[in-house]
């Protein structure tokens, strides 16, 4: 079986929490397209200069008719333009301001709109409009929908989901707002998750509805266990008889669980499906991509889309994650070599891939970039201020953050803080290991140096991110420590603005590093110290 040219083959630009300065998003358009994909979904949350809604606009938003001119360059490129709007959950950069606050569904949590309110469905499809109007002619529109945890829970809408179920809550909000595009003869699409953690309640969504399947988890040998939404990891003695039941896609006749299995499930129930991977997603730190898992994860899906014909498939690639598209550009192009080498193993075709970008030998490098994509406490989510409070909405981590974080790990149920000690010399070591043998390989390697340098860039952040956490752990400030992670910042910053502009490079600087210079300079009596 092949794939098929009318598929799509999906790169997802997200402006969220970063702001990409205009040079660098043409840079990143012409080398996808000469890749060989044809679509660009674009999640531009503040960074256009809406008029629906001007207070919540970035400061250095481009202007509409600067972004006009990038979807020209993109359609000239063969890049089709998917818009992405939020319109339940990650509604942050608009609910977080004062103005919007009473289209919450809970208001103590800046997240997710209240879909029963008339108000919030009046905005949305405003902002629709000014979509299409910006847009111009165009095929698809994703609505967003996922991760929306506070969806339905106030006092109308839970009553409404109680009655009625919350896929038909879900459902009746999105082909309400959906109006618009349908009389436009646009297909609107919703992300997978919100919808599969009823799986008894699919059928109330219409499959007229493209479901943008996402599993960043999955990969070609993950038989043995899976993910079930709402329920989390299950392997073969924790599945329940209830899941089997409703889902019959999850397992084959001999007890093997089938990768992507929900892209089989939605199938079954009608709809057109677009599977998502990503090379970027939680568990990264911010410098660099776990190189394991998204290989895997894109080849994976890339495969699963051309043996169940799907209507396509979507590398995501998440902002909030802040590694830079550079370090991802390998992954990236696993995607059109999958598709022209079917028969190949994932691991020649990561091979081959590598071997061509590099023009010699990769072995050396596939085994720093396994060592060097790992995650490390203090230098991802939840430990700086990114995500302190698992929402993506870019605002500072309160006073002795990590200070806190260290208290509540050491008092929850889980042995975190233990568990944090045992861990981090292990991963910092491999993480010293594989700056090694990059280095080994950058002098052997004859193209590819843009990508090289990113690496070398970000194994540096990656170590010293590591050095940062030790001496975290050992629970011991220090203004020598302060002093270098002040360093630090200023060194990512200008990093950055080579991506992005900057306001945003200073912003996502002082997310990563501010909390940690706070943590290092407490308990000293100087108030002359700024960071």
């Amino acid at each position: 079986m092949t794939w098929q040219a009318e598929q799509l083959i999906v790169f997802h630009f997200d402006m969220n929490f970063v702001n990409l300065r205009e040079d660098y998003i043409r840079k990143w358009l012409k080398k996808i397209a000469d890749m060989g994909y044809n679509a660009i979904l674009w999640e531009l949350e503040d960074k256009i200069q809406w008029e629906a809604c001007p207070e919540c606009v970035y400061p250095e938003a481009m202007s509409k008719e600067t972004f006009k001119n990038i979807l020209e360059y993109a359609a000239n490129l063969g890049l089709e333009a998917i818009p992405l709007l939020q319109t339940i959950g990650h509604g942050e950069y608009i609910l977080k301001h004062k103005e919007y606050a009473h289209l919450k569904e809970d208001p103590e949590f800046h997240n997710c709109y209240c879909t029963l309110n008339q108000d919030v469905r009046k905005f949305l499809k405003s902002m629709i409009c000014e979509y299409i109007d910006l847009f111009g002619d165009i095929r698809y529109f994703h609505l967003g929908g996922d991760e929306a945890y506070a969806f339905g829970t106030c006092s109308k809408c839970a009553d409404y989901s109680e009655k009625y179920g919350k896929n038909k809550l879900y459902a009746e909000h999105i082909l309400d707002i959906s109006k618009e595009l349908l009389e436009n003869n646009i297909r609107p699409g919703i992300w997978c998750d919100m919808i599969l953690h009823y799986p008894n309640q699919v059928d109330m969504i219409p499959n007229n509805l493209i479901i943008w399947d996402w599993n960043y988890w999955s990969n070609d040998n993950s038989t043995n266990n899976t993910n079930v939404w709402g329920k989390g990891n299950v392997d073969k003695e924790t599945i329940d008889q209830e899941t089997l039941d409703a889902i019959p896609e999850i397992m084959d006749n001999k007890g093997d669980f089938i990768p992507f299995y929900t892209s089989d499930m939605l199938q079954r129930f009608g709809f057109d499906v677009i599977l998502c991977s990503a090379s970027r997603s939680g568990g990264d730190s911010v410098f660099c991509p776990n190189f394991d898992t998204h290989s895997l994860n894109i080849i994976g899906a890339t495969r699963k889309m051309v043996t169940a014909k799907l209507l396509g498939t979507c590398v995501t690639s998440w902002a909030i994650r802040i590694n830079n598209f550079e370090t991802q550009e390998l992954f990236l192009r696993l995607v059109p070599a999958t598709l022209i080498m079917p028969e190949k193993s994932a691991t020649n075709v990561i091979k081959k891939v590598a071997d061509n970008m590099f023009s010699t030998d990769s072995t050396i490098l596939l085994k720093a970039l396994s060592k060097l994509g790992q995650g490390i406490h203090f230098g991802q989510n939840n430990t700086t201020a990114i995500q302190w409070n698992n929402l993506k909405d870019s605002l500072p981590a309160p006073p002795n953050y990590i200070t806190d974080k260290i208290n509540e790990w050491k008092s929850d149920d889980y042995n975190t803080w233990n568990t944090i000690i045992k861990d981090h010399r292990k991963i910092l070591d491999e993480i010293f290991e594989g700056i090694e043998l990059l280095n080994q390989f950058i002098p052997q390697a004859k193209t590819g140096f843009d990508y090289l340098e990113a690496w070398s860039k970000a194994a540096y952040h990656q170590q010293w991110q590591g050095k940062l956490g030790e001496q975290i752990i050992k629970e011991a400030p220090s203004v020598e420590y302060a002093t270098l992670a002040s360093g630090l910042k200023i060194e990512a910053q200008h990093y950055f603005e080579r991506m992005e502009t900057p306001q945003s490079a200073a912003k996502n600087a002082g997310l990563i590093f501010d909390c940690l210079i706070e943590y290092f300079h407490s308990g000293f009596e100087s108030t002359t110290y700024k960071y």
